[in-house]
């Protein structure tokens, strides 16, 4: 792998304000992982979510990245990929480096763009990280997915 990229379109449906489900499965090849990120068809997000209450932030990020935020959300909620273990550091610098990659579809934040995003989730996202694979198990059993 010599660079990170999408190799998959964004598909989504949307389920309501601010969620979404994956129609598709996207792959993301991360250097910085030395993986392929699986997202399953099925998966539900929030994609780039961006605080309202924050509306100079909002209008430069609202819609920006969503393939990147489906990617970090995926890793939130497993803390894993594949059969490795990924730490909140390691979700969050994927987040950066899955803003900067390009894909079917999917452009590329520029860095101060992601810098903003990257520090967003570094100063808000620890609530997320903790709680990320009790709503994935609430999520599956809603859905009837066993593991």
């Amino acid at each position: 792998m010599t660079r990170s990229r999408f190799l998959d379109p964004l598909c989504t449906r949307d389920l309501g304000p601010d969620l979404f489900v994956l129609t598709s499965e996207l792959r993301y090849e991360s250097v910085l992982l030395n993986e392929t990120v699986h997202v399953p068809e099925g998966f539900q997000t929030d994609l780039d979510s961006v605080p309202r209450w924050l509306p100079l932030v909002y209008s430069f990020l609202h819609g920006k990245a969503r393939a990147a935020g489906a990617v970090h959300d995926f890793l939130y909620q497993t803390h894993r990929v594949n059969r490795r273990d990924v730490t909140r550091d390691e979700a969050d610098a994927v987040l950066d480096e899955a803003a900067a990659s390009k894909g079917p579809g999917i452009e590329n934040l520029w860095a101060i763009q992601r810098w903003w995003l990257w520090s967003g989730v570094r100063a808000g996202g620890a609530a997320a990280w903790s709680s990320g694979p009790k709503r994935l198990k609430i999520w599956n059993r809603r859905n009837g997915i066993r593991h």
